[in-house]
C-alpha cells in the first residue's frame, strides 16, 4: 500500500520534529505563512498568545491536523 504524504499548508497545526532555537522537538504551532520552501510557525500558549515565530522546512514537520476551509 502506498502511503500519502499531506501537504502542510498555511493555518495548519504542526509539531517540530527537531529542536528549532530554544524549542525542543514536539513542540506545536500553527502554520502562518509559507515562503521560498520554508514555514513559518506560530508558537503559541494555551492561551492562544504567541510566545514565538520559528522558519523551518516541511522535513522538520509533521502534520497533526489541517485546517479545515
Amino acid at each position: 500500500m502506498a502511503t500519502v504524504k499531506q501537504v502542510v499548508r498555511e493555518n495548519d497545526f504542526v509539531e517540530l520534529l527537531h529542536p528549532v532555537g530554544s524549542w525542543s522537538a514536539g513542540a506545536r504551532g500553527t502554520v502562518v505563512e509559507e515562503r521560498d520552501g520554508h514555514k513559518l510557525v506560530e508558537i503559541s500558549d494555551d492561551q492562544g498568545q504567541m510566545l514565538d515565530l520559528v522558519s523551518v522546512t516541511d522535513a522538520q514537520l509533521r502534520l497533526i491536523s489541517k485546517h479545515s476551509d
